[in-house]
């Protein structure tokens, strides 16, 4: 019989959609210097699809990110730097709502398998075990679809453990290989429907799947092939993070101490870890009687669990909470899971009722008061840096911004520079004259045109405005100006630093 749709399935997922978009309201524009990367490397990579180029991002690699990008530009009309901010907001709310589904769908799996709402809507913390997934979230990355692709993942598991069939392969297939295609760290949670599935017909069919599903988002990648296969060879061989240090794959004298880093971090997650072994366990030990095999939500549990520990053991070398997100979100539908498990085992329903809802109830609240001190974070960061504008403020100034420093123009340039400058002459007719650039792994001073001598930007205007994230970088760009810069004037804008030669500092604005 068909199941009759439940409401309070729909509670989390708004929960989900409300705080994203709180969250964004507060964080808003994508150009201040803890967003613009790498949000405006997929808007430029977007842009490079439209124009028949390859994508400029290919690291991770990133291609469905991009071409989403690139239907809302298309979407969105204009020249694509005008309304930048347009494109990237529109891409970031497709996003939001690609998640909210994904995130029902789940919960309605698991009601249907489990009987009851309390499971399902544990299943549906994925996205609150940690505030960085709604952190990074509001950018316009791989994580949010990551988050899209772990939930698809973990229905098709679910339901498959129901009722396997053929749809549930596919969507396996498309989750894992949308979500590799997206970046590559997803791909050791493909080892999850492996070990969930009974027969080795279904298992190879599924691999051929996400074979075919990852084959088909790479496409738009062929250019980047060469460039991209040493990329990721050099990060698998490096024995550092990001493919530095020798050629021994793992420093085992840090690796220890990365991954330890990476699994214990998350209460959440370790509580859900913790109780999925014991329902393991617990089913061992209700089947030792007759040696039976197990069952299929067993099946499916072990392959979550061994995803997750996989999934963070390969992150070790690059130890950055960010990078196993989706081990993390897991933690939902493993709580699932292991509800499944205990009650077929024969655990009393009331006692698992009880103990889950408290679980439960305890992690709605604490989450709750963590998106608050999330956005509060957020909007301190925001409104202090917007209360300073080099344009607004010292319009007669050179304005040089450093490494990660709010301004459009930096958030560009910074970016644009990955695509090979292919929109600097663009660029260069939509932003002030007299801005400048200093990004540590290029040449020193830059504008559109390329390099500039710091002597000439002294000798044209009458004062100098130096931004960065840091006061190291803004220190350094200084520094190129000599004795202008011997005892500058320091100003605040919010985490960001501004030296200021030849003028006073501005009064922020409110």
């Amino acid at each position: 019989m068909r199941e009759r749709f439940h409401p309070a399935l729909l509670a989390l997922p708004l929960a989900f959609l409300a705080s994203q978009w709180w969250l964004r309201d507060a964080a808003l524009p994508y150009w201040l210097w803890f967003n613009l990367d790498p949000s405006y490397l997929y808007l430029i990579g977007g842009l490079d699809i439209l124009q028949g180029a390859p994508p400029a991002q290919f690291q991770h690699p990133g291609a469905p990110v991009q071409l989403l990008v690139a239907a809302a530009a298309w979407l969105s009309g204009g020249d694509g730097i005008s309304n930048a901010e347009a494109i990237l907001t529109r891409a970031s709310s497709l996003m939001f709502v690609l998640d909210a589904a994904a995130l029902w769908l789940l919960g309605a799996a698991v009601r249907r398998s489990a009987g009851a709402l309390v499971p399902a809507m544990l299943a549906q913390l994925a996205p609150f075990v940690t505030m960085l997934t709604l952190k990074h979230g509001l950018e316009v990355e791989p994580e949010p679809l990551l988050l899209f692709s772990a939930l698809l993942l973990a229905a098709s598991l679910v339901e498959d453990a129901r009722a396997p069939r053929a749809a549930t392969l596919v969507l396996a297939g498309f989750a894992v290989g949308f979500g590799a295609a997206c970046k590559i760290t997803f791909a050791p949670l493909g080892l999850a429907p492996l070990l969930a599935l009974a027969s080795w017909r279904r298992r190879l069919a599924y691999v051929a799947l996400a074979a075919a599903w990852f084959a088909l988002w790479m496409a738009v990648e062929l250019p980047n092939l060469g460039p991209m296969a040493d990329w990721f060879l050099g990060l698998a061989k490096g024995s550092g993070a990001y493919g530095q240090g020798a050629a021994t794959v793992v420093d085992w004298a840090h690796y220890p101490h990365g991954f330890a880093k990476l699994f214990f971090a998350r209460p959440l997650f370790l509580v859900a870890f913790a109780l999925g072994l014991a329902a393991l366990w617990s089913g061992r030990r209700a089947r030792r009687a007759d040696d039976a095999p197990m069952t299929p939500p067993e099946r499916a549990l072990l392959g979550l669990l061994a995803a997750q520990f996989v999934q963070i053991a390969l992150a070790a070398k690059h130890p950055s909470g960010h990078y196993v997100l989706p081990a993390l979100e897991l933690a939902g539908p493993v709580l699932a899971l292991s509800w499944l498990v205990l009650h077929r085992n024969r655990a009393p329903r009331p006692l698992l009722a009880g103990a889950f809802a408290g679980l439960l109830a305890i992690a709605v609240a604490g989450q709750s008061w963590a998106v608050t001190r999330l956005h509060a974070e957020l909007a301190r960061e925001s409104k202090g840096a917007l209360s300073l504008d080099l344009a607004r403020d010292l319009p007669r100034c050179a304005h040089v911004y450093a490494f990660m420093a709010s301004s459009p123009g930096a958030a560009w340039f910074y970016n644009d520079s990955y695509s090979g400058q292919r929109f600097a002459a663009r660029l260069k007719a939509a932003m002030p004259p007299n801005d400048y650039y200093s990004v540590p792994w290029r040449r020193p001073l830059e504008n559109w045109d390329g390099p500039v001598e710091p002597a000439a930007i002294a000798a044209q205007y009458p004062c100098i405005a130096v931004r960065a994230s840091e006061s190291g970088f803004a220190a350094s760009a200084g520094a190129l100006f000599g004795a202008a810069f011997s005892n500058p004037q320091k100003c605040r804008a919010g985490s960001e630093t501004i030296l200021v030669a030849g003028a006073e500092c501005p009064k922020p604005s409110p």
